[in-house]
């Protein structure tokens, strides 16, 4: 079992980079990947730790980047890359704590506007502590505590509620909740640069999470780049037919798969899982 889509509290994942180390091993996961939004702070934490106290298991150097493609904000997965070299790399966060915290607070002022104008009732409280919980995580959640919210939750979130509000709202230009992050992002030709440069392979993630594209249309724009090395086939957001569909491509086009649960919370996904099941070795970038 694997999971090559991790995040940490090095950006917006809830775990330590211990806990996730602990949390693999109890699971008996022999290969994972922390894939830090822009950052690699958790390749520095655990040089500074024995690992091998924590976690037997292999762990593959992987970073999430954000592009913007047709004015919208994508992600890409970079693997296996030389660390130090990346780390040079332009497009590498470099924000401190403090200047991460005050930027959410400005989004969340914003969100608890529209949500006023929307009539989606919120807490008094809400605020920003860390980083690592940006406003739009704090909203989403607050949003479903309140169950005069439900009709227009089923509408935003899904009546399952797993529809994401990151994607389907926050960088959806159609959305009274979009907030334009993508002022200054690279292309996606020039963060597969910086990761090839770096010696890495290149991965497409979570294709079918994007609602307001189409998504195969999408697929076969980032292929025709001739930049990918492969693409996530496994994901918490993707049916089993979707799944299959993204196998066949990678069958097709000669490209690597890789497979992960973009974990974030246990309160959402379970390490090395998707609701397919476990996450087989045939998605460790084979």
């Amino acid at each position: 079992m694997i999971d090559l889509h991790i995040h940490s509290t090095n950006s917006d994942g809830y775990f330590t980079v211990k806990d996730i180390l602990k949390m693999a091993q109890e699971n008996n996961i022999n290969t994972i990947s922390f894939c830090d939004h822009n950052v690699l702070g958790a390749y520095d934490e655990l040089k500074s730790i024995d690992v091998k106290k924590y976690y037997s298991g292999r762990i593959i150097p992987g970073i999430e980047f954000d592009f913007v493609y047709e004015n919208k904000v994508f992600h890409m997965l970079g693997y296996n890359f030389n660390i130090d070299i990346l780390k040079s790399s332009k497009y590498i966060d470099r924000r401190t704590e403090s200047e991460l915290i005050k930027e959410e607070e400005k989004n969340l002022e914003f969100f608890k506007g529209v949500c006023k104008k929307l009539g989606i009732k919120l807490s008094d409280d809400l605020t920003i502590t860390r980083s690592s919980e940006p406003a739009n995580d704090i909203i989403k959640r607050d949003m479903q505590i309140h169950s005069e919210n439900k009709e227009i939750l089923d509408e935003i979130l899904g009546k399952d509620r797993k529809k994401s509000f990151w994607l389907g709202h926050v960088t959806n230009p159609c959305s009274p909740f979009y907030i334009d992050f993508t002022k200054g992002l690279p292309s996606a030709e020039e963060i597969a640069s910086e990761i090839h440069n770096a010696g890495g392979i290149v991965v497409l993630p979570h294709v079918f999470e994007y609602k307001s594209i189409d998504n195969i249309q999408f697929l076969n724009e980032m292929y025709k780049l001739n930049i990918l090395d492969g693409i996530e086939c496994v994901h918490s957001k993707h049916s089993k037919e979707q799944t299959q569909f993204l196998i066949d491509f990678c069958k097709e086009h000669n490209l690597v798969k890789s497979g992960g649960s973009d974990f974030h919370t246990d309160k959402v996904h379970t390490l090395g899982h998707t609701e397919l099941g476990e996450i087989s070795d045939d998605f460790c970038l084979k």
